[in-house]
């Protein structure tokens, strides 16, 4: 498992096939914000940390690829989420 301290806004996030998802904009204790989009299709979503396979060169891998992003880690409410940006 990859621990928590790894990980850090900013990062990119990619499939388990090496496709870009998005990048990390929060970490918790237990998950990571990933914010997948552009614009006014920006959608954040929350990963388990479980979910990480590895970090290479400051980026994040996950174990799974972007249709677990629906079935998997819940979409997160943008304005329930605090921003910094």
């Amino acid at each position: 498992m990859v621990e928590r301290s790894e990980l850090h806004e900013g990062m990119p996030v990619f499939t388990h096939r090496g496709e870009k998802l998005g990048h990390v904009v929060e970490v918790t204790d237990e998950e990571l914000i990933v914010e997948k989009g552009l614009l006014v299709w920006r959608k954040d979503y929350a990963v388990p940390l479980d979910d990480v396979r590895e970090i290479i060169a400051d980026e994040v891998h996950l174990l799974h690829g972007p249709d677990s992003l629906l079935s998997g880690p819940r979409e997160i409410d943008r304005s329930s989420r605090r921003t910094t940006h």
